[in-house]
């Protein structure tokens, strides 16, 4: 099988999110197949309205994200072929992956993970601390403290240490050796 090399902005991150869950999925469930459960003249007027309704809104500049994924998932309810049905889903799948994308590349609302009180920003010094941003975790949602206040910038070293333990746990090394092992948290 060929790599798939995924070249949009943030769709590979938001892929290996679907993988994830999708193998969760299947684990808590197994492979499902049901029966579409789509069509119908009440979902066909549902679907038409929430399309009316993200046109007015698109005329008005004042589409949002709700809108288009309301729009899509109506219309996939209303569809009954199997191959438009199949392409609305992945057309659905792609407005996901584009709210991921924009929600992931929102500023930080530089408010403080300890306080809750708005951070100030200042382009001569840096006014906030806190540990480095996960992979995979938005930049909008990555945990800021005050640097200037004690309790959180106690708090912003807490946070630290937490992820500094959580990344030894995860990247220790384990030995072969039963004796050695013991204690190495593999449960031996």
């Amino acid at each position: 099988m060929q790599p798939t090399f995924l070249t949009t902005p943030g769709l590979a991150r938001f892929a290996r999110n679907i993988d994830d869950e999708r193998r969760g999925q299947i684990a808590e469930y197994g492979e499902q197949q049901h029966p579409d459960g789509t069509g119908g003249l009440d979902r066909d007027l549902l679907a038409d309205g929430l399309f009316q309704e993200a046109q007015a809104a698109l005329q008005e500049g004042t589409v949002t994200w709700r809108h288009a994924l309301e729009m899509m998932t109506a219309a996939v309810a209303a569809e009954t072929d199997p191959a438009e049905l199949r392409t609305l889903l992945v057309r659905t799948a792609a407005v996901c992956a584009a709210w991921a994308q924009d929600i992931d590349s929102r500023p930080h609302p530089m408010v403080c993970a300890h306080c809750g009180e708005q951070i100030e920003t200042n382009e001569i010094q840096n006014t906030w601390v806190g540990p480095l941003k996960q992979p995979g975790t938005p930049k909008c949602a990555a945990p800021r403290f005050h640097i200037d206040r004690p309790e959180c910038r106690a708090a912003s070293d807490r946070a630290c240490d937490e992820q500094a333990e959580a990344y030894r746990a995860r990247t220790a090394v384990r030995s072969a050796d039963p004796a050695v092992r013991h204690g190495q948290g593999d449960g031996s």
